[in-house]
């Protein structure tokens, strides 16, 4: 990184004033998270859309290029609609309703005849943890709630359930369709399926005489446009969770250093305060922080006294800011991975912390399920996270990847304020 010289102070004042102050812009995620106060439906929408090519938008707004880059799929084919279901995702769905939206082109590049541009997939569990079915009406109100480049144009839902009762299906299929009615959109087809194998049998909810059997989801050309995009595909959402889990033994050596850190980080503060030099003590501090991603990039690990001090940095809100902008610099796959590290190794507000950049920058590279499951590691290690709420508030109202680059633009601010140069921008 340009103009770093390395660990050159301790770590941040501990205090957390204020959330950050640029505006949501993210689609994409996975969760099972109820919703906040005051945010619709008690149904939790799982947001995966949509999918991005390879094109990385490179500006902040609501901009003069076209939204994102979305694959088309041929209705005439529900075999191979079904079968992109896992690229679209990012994993196979289980036991879960799949909606996909579809929009009216617009002013991109034509499609052939009997194609639609998909613009969102959203994934729901069809049962709580305790058991309670989907509500339909709760579906259909997350639905309308998606924003997006113009009309919808139609509304396939797709019902995933190794169980074998398709009338269960059908049911929640006909009381969505009647919700989707009342909000003036249209359900323009359903499948339900027990699985994404190739050779699995689907069939038509709309139209039982209609029914197919599913080709092999790894030749899906969706599939293979995520490969040649860099986005991972994963083979369950057990996968994402595990990425995230907490690590306990490494949790704990750094609970160890937190309290001795924490404790040398308010001297240094105070020092600072003392001598008129507050910018100067957050500048090491991020320089600090700074030089540990370097580390991680360079093949080292940092070790738990490094982890504790990041953890404490990161309750400096310039600190935490300037860590924003790391997503769309050339560093973004160490920052990530750092704070993948520091998910698994904190607890309680830090944890929160770390869980925030993480689905920050998962949901700006175009990994909404992994950027989910991120945000709800965040609120669950605090509950009404400021950052947290506002990134997972906008994924779930499909804000697009382009717009969260306000963030960005945010920490290389914050930066320049502190005399930091973080280098060019992606």
């Amino acid at each position: 990184m340009r103009n770093l010289r390395g660990p050159a102070g301790a770590a941040a004042d501990p205090a957390r004033t204020r959330p950050a102050g640029a505006a949501p812009a993210v689609v994409g995620a996975d969760s099972a998270r109820p919703r906040p106060a005051g945010a619709g439906s008690a149904a939790r929408p799982h947001r995966t859309g949509p999918p991005r090519g390879p094109r990385t938008a490179s500006h902040c707004g609501d901009g003069d290029e076209p939204p994102f880059d979305a694959p088309t799929v041929y209705l005439g084919e529900p075999g191979a609609l079904l079968a992109s279901m896992p690229a679209m995702v990012g994993f196979p769905p289980e036991r879960s309703l799949v909606i996909v939206v579809l929009r009216a082109p617009g002013g991109g590049p034509p499609v052939p005849r009997g194609t639609a541009r998909v613009d969102a997939v959203v994934r729901f569990d069809l049962e709580t943890e305790r058991g309670a079915a989907l509500p339909a009406d709760a579906v259909a109100e997350c639905v309308a709630d998606l924003q997006g480049p113009g009309p919808v144009e139609q509304i396939v839902a797709v019902v995933v359930d190794e169980r074998g009762q398709p009338e269960r299906g059908s049911a929640l299929v006909a009381e969505l369709a009647e919700h989707l009615g009342a909000a003036g959109l249209v359900l323009g087809a359903a499948y339900s399926l027990p699985g994404f194998t190739a050779g699995a049998p689907w069939r038509n909810l709309l139209d039982p005489a209609a029914a197919g059997t599913l080709p092999d989801p790894a030749d899906s050309p969706v599939a293979f446009g995520h490969v040649l995009s860099g986005l991972p595909l994963r083979g369950s959402r057990t996968e994402l969770t595990d990425m995230v889990a907490a690590a306990p033994e490494l949790a704990a050596a750094v609970e160890r250093e937190l309290e001795v850190v924490a404790a040398a980080t308010r001297a240094d503060y105070a020092d600072a305060v003392r001598r008129g030099a507050p910018v100067e003590y957050s500048r090491r501090t991020a320089e600090f922080v700074l030089w540990q991603v370097s580390v991680l990039e360079s093949g080292a690990e940092p070790q738990p006294r490094e982890l504790a001090r990041i953890a404490v940095a990161l309750r400096d809100r310039p600190v935490r800011d300037i860590m924003f902008a790391l997503a769309a610099g050339p560093h973004a796959g160490a920052a990530e991975r750092l704070w993948l590290l520091l998910t698994r190794a904190l607890t309680g507000a830090d944890r929160a912390e770390a869980a925030a950049l993480l689905g920050y920058s998962a949901y700006l590279r175009g990994d909404g399920p992994f950027a989910g499951i991120a945000l709800d590691v965040a609120l669950d290690a605090l509950p009404g996270h400021p950052m947290a709420v506002l990134l997972e508030t906008s994924l779930r109202s499909g804000m697009r990847p382009a717009r969260l680059r306000r963030l960005v633009l945010c920490g290389y601010e914050s930066a320049t304020d502190l005399g930091l140069d973080l280098g060019p921008r992606r």
